[in-house]
C-alpha cells in the first residue's frame, strides 16, 4: 500500500533523488538545450522559511513519488495564503487505481490544515493530468505558453 506523508526537504532531499532524472526525462521540454541541474540553495532557503511543502509517497518505506508546494501570500492578494505547485511525479508503475487522486487529496488536506485558500498547478500537454483536476472540482483558468529564445 502507497502512504503519504508530509516530510522535511533536508531529510528526503537525498532520498528521492533517484527519481528525478526519469521525472526529468518524462516531462521535461527542450531537454537538448537545459539540462536538469536543481536549484538546491533556493529549495533549502524555502524550506528554512516554511515555505516549501512537500508531500511524499512511499511504498515499503521507499520513495515512489513526490508533491512540491511553495506556501506564500499572493502577490496580488497579500491576505490569502496560496500554495503554488512546483512539481509532482508518481513513478508510473504506481499510477494505477486512485493512487494519483489519493496523492492529491492529501496535498489538499495538508495544504487546507496550513490555510491555504488557493492551490495553483498545471499539467504539461504530453502528460495531461486535467481530467484528474477536474474531477477533483479544480478549473482550469489558464494556458501556459514557452519559447526558447537563446542558447
Amino acid at each position: 500500500m502507497i502512504t503519504f506523508a508530509v516530510e522535511d526537504w533536508f531529510s528526503v532531499k537525498d532520498e528521492m533523488s533517484h527519481l528525478w532524472p526519469d521525472h526529468w526525462q518524462e516531462v521535461a521540454v527542450n531537454k537538448d538545450a537545459i539540462q536538469l541541474d536543481p536549484d538546491f540553495d533556493t529549495y533549502a532557503t524555502f524550506a528554512n522559511s516554511g515555505m516549501l511543502h512537500i508531500v511524499v509517497a512511499r511504498k515499503e518505506g521507499e520513495i515512489v513519488g513526490y508533491h512540491f508546494s511553495v506556501v506564500r501570500p499572493h502577490l496580488h492578494y497579500r491576505r490569502s495564503l496560496s500554495a503554488f505547485t512546483d512539481i509532482y511525479y508518481l513513478a508510473p508503475k504506481h499510477r494505477t487505481g486512485r493512487t494519483p487522486l489519493r496523492l492529491f487529496q492529501f496535498v489538499e488536506q495538508t495544504l487546507k490544515a496550513r490555510g491555504v485558500q488557493k492551490m495553483f498547478t498545471g499539467t504539461k500537454l504530453s502528460l495531461d493530468a486535467g481530467p484528474l483536476f477536474e474531477h477533483m472540482g479544480w478549473t482550469e483558468t489558464e494556458r501556459l505558453f514557452v519559447k526558447m529564445i537563446g542558447g
